[in-house]
């Protein structure tokens, strides 16, 4: 299976045997880092290739605990708590 701008195939995504959560999770998280790294850390961009709010997208990076792209202006290796603090 092919999605638009991901060049990658089922096999090269790990699954959690038995845990739908945790494979639908990886999945995020590969598919988000991959779009990052292809759109040059533009969020915006990766956003709206996502089909979700800019806002949404920085949920899913704290969710998902990626690290690397957070957002401008935080220190980095800044624990999750800065940058959660940062948001409010």
């Amino acid at each position: 299976m092919f999605r638009p701008g991901i060049q990658k195939t089922n096999e090269q995504f790990s699954l959690v045997a038995g845990n739908l959560k945790d494979s639908v999770r990886a999945y995020e998280r590969s598919v988000i880092v991959d779009a990052l790294r292809v759109n040059g850390n533009d969020k915006r961009k990766v956003a709206k290739l996502l089909g979700i709010s800019l806002s949404s997208l920085y949920r899913k990076l704290r969710e998902l605990s990626i690290e690397g792209f957070e957002e401008a202006g935080t220190q980095e290796g800044g624990s999750e708590v800065e940058i959660t603090e940062s948001l409010n």
